[in-house]
C-alpha cells in the first residue's frame, strides 16, 4: 500500500505501524515521504522517525523513487492543487505503479487523489478496516483514536463523528 507521510508519521507516533502491515503486507513511500518523515525526523531526532527507519531495515516500508515523468507530473500536482510535495508525490507514485489505493490523509490531497481516478482513503478508514478485519478490538480502536486526538492529530469534529457512526455500523 502507498502511504503518504502524514499517515506514516501519525501510526508510527502510535506504534502502529504493525497494523498496517497486517492488512496490506508492505508499505511504499515515494522518495518525498521518505525525506519528510523518516530523514527529516532522524535529524530533529523523532521517535516516530526511528521506529520507521527499522521498518526501512527490515524491509517492510519501500522507497520508490519517482521516474522524470512522474516526477513532473507531482510537481504539476502540487503546483496546481497547492498540496505539499509527499502528498503529491504519493498521487505520482500511485499513477506510477499502476494502483488504485493510497492512504493520504490531508482532505485537500485526497480530493486530488480521486481527480486522478485512485480510491484515497485516510488513517481512520485503515483502523476501521483493521477492526473489521478482526486485527484491533474495539477497546483498542477507541483507545487509538483517543490518543490521535491527543497528539493533536488534525481530525475535524465532522470527521471524527462520521468515524464513530460508521464504527457503530459495522459492530
Amino acid at each position: 500500500m502507498i502511504v503518504d507521510s502524514s499517515s506514516l508519521i501519525i501510526f508510527a507516533k502510535l506504534n502502529k505501524i504493525n497494523v498496517l502491515l497486517k492488512l496490506f503486507e508492505k508499505l511504499e513511500i515515494a522518495d518525498a515521504v521518505y525525506k519528510e518523515a523518516i530523514l527529516e525526523g532522524l535529524e530533529k531526532k523523532f521517535e516516530d522517525s526511528l521506529i520507521l527507519k527499522s521498518y526501512l531495515g527490515k524491509n517492510q516500508i519501500r522507497i520508490i523513487k519517482l521516474k522524470n515523468k512522474y516526477v513532473e507530473l507531482a510537481d504539476k500536482i502540487q503546483h496546481l492543487n497547492n498540496i505539499g510535495v509527499g502528498e503529491s508525490q504519493t498521487i505520482a507514485l500511485a499513477k506510477q505503479l499502476n494502483r488504485e489505493e493510497l492512504i493520504i490523509d490531508e482532505t485537500l490531497a485526497r480530493e486530488t487523489a480521486k481527480a486522478f481516478g485512485l480510491k484515497p482513503m485516510g488513517s481512520l478508514r485503515a483502523l476501521l478496516l483493521a477492526y473489521k478485519e478482526n486485527m484491533l478490538s474495539e477497546k483498542e480502536l477507541k483507545e487509538i483514536v483517543n490518543k490521535m486526538v491527543r497528539l493533536k492529530f488534525r481530525i475535524s469534529a465532522s470527521t471524527l463523528i462520521r468515524f464513530w457512526e460508521l464504527l457503530e455500523k459495522i459492530k
